[in-house]
């Protein structure tokens, strides 16, 4: 029943956000029509096209490994209520949706003690993927206005 709940919650924030231009541009993952590919020829394009300005280009790469398991749920509430304007309802259930989640760790046959998750969003959820997403949307925009400000010193 969970599963059909977040599809069901997915597919209604999914259209929110379309619709009301709130996704990043060139976020790729977890978009329908958007891929690893869409996401390398965005890159070759812009590289080839500064090399026919005769501009530099540098790339900066991040390894994210295990980020799903680092967001933090204050800040993730905070940016779903301004820079996704989410409020009422959603607002107040996605706290539940991500409380109350353990983790235990198995080594050969030992198992650890059960622990209470304090971070991060369900990774194997079909929502979690759709929150990291809209955690790290801010990333995009402090990308941006770094470009810009390159772009005006240039000149």
């Amino acid at each position: 029943m969970s599963k059909v709940i977040e599809r069901t919650v997915v597919s209604h924030l999914t259209e929110y956000l379309s619709a009301n231009d709130l996704l990043p541009c060139f976020q790729s993952a977890y978009r329908r029509k958007h891929s690893t590919e869409t996401a390398l020829l965005r890159v070759w394009s812009d590289m080839l096209m500064a090399a026919d300005s005769q501009e530099v280009t540098l790339l900066g790469m991040l390894n994210l490994s295990a980020a799903f398991d680092c967001v933090g749920h204050a800040i993730l509430l905070q940016r779903l209520r301004i820079g996704a304007g989410l409020t009422d309802v959603v607002i107040e259930w996605i706290p539940f949706f991500l409380s109350e989640r353990t983790q235990q760790i198995a080594d050969n046959d030992r198992l650890s003690s059960v622990q209470t998750v304090l971070f991060g969003v369900p990774e194997g959820s079909v929502l979690g993927p759709l929150l990291y997403v809209l955690y790290t949307a801010e990333l995009f925009h402090v990308v941006a206005r770094h470009q810009l400000r390159l772009h005006n010193v240039r000149r």
